[in-house]
């Protein structure tokens, strides 16, 4: 069955060929993409670039971070656009943002706050919400956070050969979000974690790993692992779902390598 999946966190394009990969698993994906591109592909032809969207199996939708209304209004769209959400990744990729930020500042502090921690928050609140009133035991909605690992400047001091220009290193307010993001994750899957109308999946890992390093790969290997994680979980297990996945873990028997906290 083609699942609908909501890419969030990671926007376009850079999130493309990770979309594009789902997209070619049998799901139907809608990703996060900058108001300004958006608004200025939809001004060019509108019609013709929603029909390409549609065709491709994915779509671009805006998501104002900061706002707990706009992460309603993405989920709703969402649904509205392929008529089910069904999956929701929650992605992070702390190296990303990292290239992005390297200033510690008032008002990156602030920034920060918005569109690394509440912003995350804000979207599994509506998701949980959501999948509470349209899901089922028998169709279950799925939560999936997903952890990009990059060294941080702490790392860095403890390890001066990060700073060979191969990697960018997080400021404070860009580690303190991942390290948020972490906590949430797991208190979010301890809570909810047995819930019948939801699966719970928390996935990290840094990109010294193959599949990590390849979006496609990463995306691939997700789709795949998600899928048959799930089909072959036949019981709800909280402990289990507290377990950070490695990517690249091939399932045997239904069971998983463990990845330690950090």
């Amino acid at each position: 069955m083609t699942k609908t999946t909501l890419v969030a966190g990671k926007d376009m394009p850079a999130c493309t060929k990770f979309a594009d990969s789902l997209a070619q698993f049998g799901r139907r994906v809608v990703a996060c993409g900058d108001h300004e591109d958006i608004k200025n592909e939809s001004e060019v032809n509108e019609r013709q670039q929603k029909l390409v969207e549609l065709a491709s199996g994915v779509s671009t939708v805006e998501w104002n971070r900061g706002s707990p209304i706009s992460a309603r209004t993405l989920v709703l769209n969402s649904e509205s656009i392929f008529e089910s959400l069904d999956e929701v990744v929650l992605y992070f990729d702390e190296e990303l943002y990292a290239s992005k930020a390297n200033q510690v500042d008032m008002q990156e502090c602030s920034r920060g706050a918005s569109e690394m921690v509440l912003s995350y928050q804000y979207l599994t609140l509506e998701v949980l919400r959501r999948f509470k009133e349209k899901k089922t035991k028998d169709n279950p909605g799925t939560i999936i956070y997903l952890l990009k690992e990059g060294p941080s400047a702490a790392d860095a001091v403890r390890a001066p050969s990060l700073r060979n220009g191969a990697y960018s290193i997080a400021s404070p307010v860009v580690a303190a979000a991942a390290t948020s993001f972490m906590a949430f994750a797991e208190n979010i899957a301890a809570i909810y974690g047995d819930m019948p109308y939801l699966n719970v999946l928390m996935v990290r890992g840094d990109k010294s790993m193959d599949t990590v390093a390849n979006e496609a790969s990463l995306a691939k290997w997700l789709a795949y692992y998600t899928d048959t994680y799930f089909e072959q979980k036949l019981k709800k297990n909280v402990k289990s779902t507290l377990t950070w996945i490695r990517p690249g873990t091939r399932l045997q028997g239904g069971g998983f390598s463990l990845f330690g906290k950090r």
